[in-house]
Protein backbone atom coordinates (compact mmCIF):
# COMPACT_ATOMS: atom_id res chain seq x y z
CA UNK A 1 0.00 0.00 0.00
CA UNK A 2 1.54 3.29 -1.08
CA UNK A 3 0.31 6.43 0.41
CA UNK A 4 0.54 10.21 -1.11
CA UNK A 5 -1.17 11.75 2.05
CA UNK A 6 -2.01 10.72 5.10
CA UNK A 7 -3.91 7.42 5.54
CA UNK A 8 -4.88 5.19 8.92
CA UNK A 9 -4.39 1.40 8.42
CA UNK A 10 -5.53 -1.24 10.77
CA UNK A 11 -4.26 -4.66 10.11
CA UNK A 12 -5.52 -7.43 12.68
CA UNK A 13 -5.39 -5.64 16.03
CA UNK A 14 -2.32 -2.87 15.27
CA UNK A 15 -2.95 0.25 13.71
CA UNK A 16 -0.58 2.32 11.36
CA UNK A 17 -0.74 5.45 10.10
CA UNK A 18 1.06 5.89 7.07
CA UNK A 19 2.42 9.65 6.18
CA UNK A 20 3.15 10.78 2.51
CA UNK A 21 5.01 8.72 0.33
CA UNK A 22 5.19 5.86 2.82
CA UNK A 23 4.65 2.28 1.95
CA UNK A 24 3.64 -0.66 4.13
CA UNK A 25 3.73 -4.91 3.14
CA UNK A 26 0.72 -6.75 4.60
CA UNK A 27 1.15 -10.53 4.31
CA UNK A 28 -1.99 -12.50 2.88
CA UNK A 29 -4.67 -14.02 5.46
CA UNK A 30 -4.60 -10.56 7.41
CA UNK A 31 -7.46 -8.32 8.38
CA UNK A 32 -7.28 -4.63 6.48
CA UNK A 33 -9.22 -1.45 7.76
CA UNK A 34 -8.62 2.19 6.07
CA UNK A 35 -10.40 4.39 8.18
CA UNK A 36 -10.00 8.24 6.38
CA UNK A 37 -9.54 7.03 2.95
CA UNK A 38 -12.08 10.41 1.78
CA UNK A 39 -9.11 12.25 3.88
CA UNK A 40 -5.69 10.72 2.67
CA UNK A 41 -4.99 9.64 -1.02
CA UNK A 42 -2.94 6.58 -1.93
CA UNK A 43 -2.81 3.22 -3.95
CA UNK A 44 -3.48 -0.30 -2.67
CA UNK A 45 -1.41 -2.58 -4.82
CA UNK A 46 -2.87 -6.73 -4.52
CA UNK A 47 -0.71 -9.71 -6.11
CA UNK A 48 -0.77 -13.20 -5.71
CA UNK A 49 2.68 -15.18 -4.87
CA UNK A 50 1.60 -17.06 -8.19
CA UNK A 51 1.94 -13.50 -10.15
CA UNK A 52 4.91 -12.68 -8.69
CA UNK A 53 6.92 -15.40 -7.89
CA UNK A 54 8.80 -17.02 -11.25
CA UNK A 55 12.17 -17.26 -9.88
CA UNK A 56 14.85 -17.57 -7.36
CA UNK A 57 15.05 -13.78 -6.89
CA UNK A 58 11.17 -13.78 -6.65
CA UNK A 59 10.75 -16.32 -3.96
CA UNK A 60 13.36 -14.88 -1.99
CA UNK A 61 12.00 -11.34 -2.12
CA UNK A 62 8.17 -12.46 -1.52
CA UNK A 63 9.01 -14.86 1.47
CA UNK A 64 11.09 -12.12 3.02
CA UNK A 65 10.54 -10.07 6.02
CA UNK A 66 8.69 -7.52 3.80
CA UNK A 67 5.59 -9.83 4.13
CA UNK A 68 6.32 -12.30 6.86
CA UNK A 69 7.99 -10.56 9.80
CA UNK A 70 6.99 -10.05 13.08
CA UNK A 71 5.50 -6.80 12.17
CA UNK A 72 4.13 -5.21 8.33
CA UNK A 73 7.59 -3.49 7.53
CA UNK A 74 6.62 0.04 6.96
CA UNK A 75 8.86 2.14 4.24
CA UNK A 76 9.32 5.56 3.34
CA UNK A 77 10.48 6.85 0.07
CA UNK A 78 10.29 10.99 -0.26
CA UNK A 79 11.99 10.52 -3.84
CA UNK A 80 9.12 8.27 -4.91
CA UNK A 81 6.18 10.51 -4.65
CA UNK A 82 2.58 10.64 -6.27
CA UNK A 83 3.68 12.08 -9.77
CA UNK A 84 6.66 9.43 -10.35
CA UNK A 85 4.61 7.00 -9.14
CA UNK A 86 1.81 7.66 -11.93
CA UNK A 87 4.36 7.92 -14.41
CA UNK A 88 6.68 4.99 -13.51
CA UNK A 89 3.79 2.94 -12.53
CA UNK A 90 0.13 3.62 -12.96
CA UNK A 91 0.64 5.24 -16.67
CA UNK A 92 2.78 1.97 -17.82
CA UNK A 93 0.14 -0.21 -16.68
CA UNK A 94 -2.45 1.63 -18.69
CA UNK A 95 -0.54 1.62 -22.05
CA UNK A 96 0.16 -1.85 -21.21
CA UNK A 97 -3.10 -3.09 -20.72
CA UNK A 98 -4.09 -1.36 -24.49
CA UNK A 99 -1.68 -3.87 -25.73
CA UNK A 100 -2.02 -7.87 -24.80
CA UNK A 101 -2.60 -10.05 -21.69
CA UNK A 102 0.64 -11.05 -22.10
CA UNK A 103 2.33 -7.33 -22.15
CA UNK A 104 0.40 -6.39 -19.11
CA UNK A 105 1.49 -9.33 -17.30
CA UNK A 106 5.21 -8.79 -18.11
CA UNK A 107 4.81 -4.86 -17.15
CA UNK A 108 2.85 -6.03 -13.85
CA UNK A 109 5.82 -7.98 -12.61
CA UNK A 110 8.05 -5.22 -13.59
CA UNK A 111 6.26 -2.36 -11.44
CA UNK A 112 5.93 -5.10 -8.66
CA UNK A 113 9.22 -5.86 -8.58
CA UNK A 114 10.41 -2.27 -8.59
CA UNK A 115 8.46 -1.82 -5.87
CA UNK A 116 9.60 -4.68 -3.46
CA UNK A 117 13.00 -4.39 -4.10
CA UNK A 118 13.90 -1.20 -2.92
CA UNK A 119 12.18 -1.85 0.45
CA UNK A 120 13.55 -5.56 0.37
CA UNK A 121 17.25 -4.49 0.41
CA UNK A 122 16.73 -2.20 2.90
CA UNK A 123 14.91 -5.02 4.88
CA UNK A 124 17.72 -6.91 4.43
CA UNK A 125 20.53 -4.26 5.81
CA UNK A 126 18.20 -3.51 8.64
CA UNK A 127 20.07 -5.27 12.12
CA UNK A 128 16.37 -5.75 13.13
CA UNK A 129 15.30 -7.17 10.41
CA UNK A 130 17.64 -10.23 9.78
CA UNK A 131 16.41 -12.09 6.24
CA UNK A 132 16.48 -15.83 7.63
CA UNK A 133 16.92 -19.45 5.65
CA UNK A 134 15.05 -18.77 2.30
CA UNK A 135 14.08 -22.11 2.87
CA UNK A 136 12.54 -22.07 6.29
CA UNK A 137 10.50 -19.01 5.03
CA UNK A 138 9.61 -20.16 2.28
CA UNK A 139 8.02 -23.21 4.76
CA UNK A 140 6.91 -21.44 7.13
CA UNK A 141 5.03 -19.18 4.08
CA UNK A 142 3.53 -22.41 2.44
CA UNK A 143 2.20 -23.41 6.24
CA UNK A 144 0.69 -19.76 7.10
CA UNK A 145 -1.45 -19.81 3.98
CA UNK A 146 -2.72 -22.94 4.60
CA UNK A 147 -3.38 -22.39 8.34
CA UNK A 148 -5.23 -19.89 7.06
CA UNK A 149 -7.51 -21.63 4.87
CA UNK A 150 -8.31 -24.98 6.87
CA UNK A 151 -7.81 -23.93 10.96
CA UNK A 152 -11.11 -24.05 11.55
CA UNK A 153 -11.08 -27.36 10.69
CA UNK A 154 -7.19 -28.77 11.10
CA UNK A 155 -5.82 -27.84 14.48
CA UNK A 156 -2.56 -30.83 14.28
CA UNK A 157 0.16 -29.76 13.45
CA UNK A 158 0.61 -33.24 11.68
CA UNK A 159 -2.39 -32.48 9.06
CA UNK A 160 -0.18 -29.07 7.82
CA UNK A 161 3.01 -30.96 8.15
CA UNK A 162 1.67 -33.88 5.53
CA UNK A 163 -0.02 -31.64 3.63
CA UNK A 164 3.57 -29.98 3.17
CA UNK A 165 5.57 -33.38 3.17
CA UNK A 166 7.64 -32.91 5.92
CA UNK A 167 7.98 -34.06 9.40
CA UNK A 168 6.18 -32.22 12.10
CA UNK A 169 9.27 -31.82 13.89
CA UNK A 170 10.67 -29.93 11.17
CA UNK A 171 7.95 -27.57 10.40
CA UNK A 172 8.12 -26.79 13.91
CA UNK A 173 11.96 -26.27 13.86
CA UNK A 174 11.52 -24.03 10.39
CA UNK A 175 8.27 -22.01 12.58
CA UNK A 176 11.08 -21.05 15.29
CA UNK A 177 13.76 -20.31 13.56
CA UNK A 178 11.95 -17.95 11.37
CA UNK A 179 9.16 -16.59 14.11
CA UNK A 180 10.33 -17.44 17.01
CA UNK A 181 6.87 -19.00 17.78
CA UNK A 182 5.92 -22.92 17.46
CA UNK A 183 3.11 -24.70 14.53
CA UNK A 184 0.87 -25.27 17.05
CA UNK A 185 1.38 -21.65 18.58
CA UNK A 186 0.54 -20.52 15.21
CA UNK A 187 -2.23 -22.50 14.37
CA UNK A 188 -3.73 -21.22 17.97
CA UNK A 189 -3.47 -17.87 17.05
CA UNK A 190 -4.40 -17.68 13.68
CA UNK A 191 -7.92 -19.51 15.16
CA UNK A 192 -8.15 -17.10 17.85
CA UNK A 193 -7.14 -13.80 15.40
CA UNK A 194 -10.29 -15.09 12.72
CA UNK A 195 -12.84 -15.86 16.22
CA UNK A 196 -12.15 -12.21 17.53
CA UNK A 197 -12.82 -11.07 13.94
CA UNK A 198 -16.45 -12.89 13.60
CA UNK A 199 -16.81 -11.35 17.06
CA UNK A 200 -16.24 -8.02 16.30
CA UNK A 201 -17.70 -7.93 13.00
CA UNK A 202 -19.93 -9.74 12.57
CA UNK A 203 -23.73 -9.88 14.39
CA UNK A 204 -23.61 -13.80 14.92
CA UNK A 205 -24.34 -14.69 18.32
CA UNK A 206 -21.40 -16.38 20.28
CA UNK A 207 -22.79 -19.59 19.73
CA UNK A 208 -23.31 -19.42 16.03
CA UNK A 209 -19.55 -18.25 16.17
CA UNK A 210 -18.25 -20.95 18.10
CA UNK A 211 -20.19 -23.74 15.41
CA UNK A 212 -18.45 -21.72 12.44
CA UNK A 213 -15.01 -21.71 14.03
CA UNK A 214 -15.36 -25.55 14.30
CA UNK A 215 -15.99 -26.03 18.52
CA UNK A 216 -18.93 -28.57 19.16
CA UNK A 217 -19.50 -26.26 22.56
CA UNK A 218 -19.75 -22.56 23.16
CA UNK A 219 -18.21 -23.17 26.19
CA UNK A 220 -15.30 -24.30 24.79
CA UNK A 221 -14.87 -22.01 22.28
CA UNK A 222 -15.65 -19.13 24.89
CA UNK A 223 -12.29 -21.26 27.30
CA UNK A 224 -10.21 -21.29 24.00
CA UNK A 225 -11.17 -17.28 23.65
CA UNK A 226 -10.15 -16.58 27.43
CA UNK A 227 -7.16 -18.98 27.29
CA UNK A 228 -5.39 -17.31 24.28
CA UNK A 229 -6.17 -14.07 24.71
CA UNK A 230 -6.75 -13.03 28.49
CA UNK A 231 -10.21 -11.79 27.25
CA UNK A 232 -13.95 -13.52 27.76
CA UNK A 233 -15.79 -13.04 23.89
CA UNK A 234 -18.12 -10.39 25.61
CA UNK A 235 -15.06 -7.75 25.72
CA UNK A 236 -13.97 -8.41 22.12
CA UNK A 237 -17.72 -7.65 21.00
CA UNK A 238 -18.20 -4.54 23.41
CA UNK A 239 -15.47 -3.14 21.06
Amino acid sequence: MKAFEPINVRIDAEKYHLTNDQMIFIGPGRYIELSNTNAGKGYAICFTAAFYERSVEDAATINSPLFFGEFPLLYGDASFGEDAFNQLIVDRLSRARMQSDRVFELVAHHCVESLLLDAYHEAAADSKLQLKSATDIGLVNQFSILVHKYCKEYTHVQFYADQLHVTARRLTEACLATTGKTAKSMILAVLVQQAVRYIKHTNLSISQISYEMGFNDESNFRNFVKKQTGHIPRVFRMQ
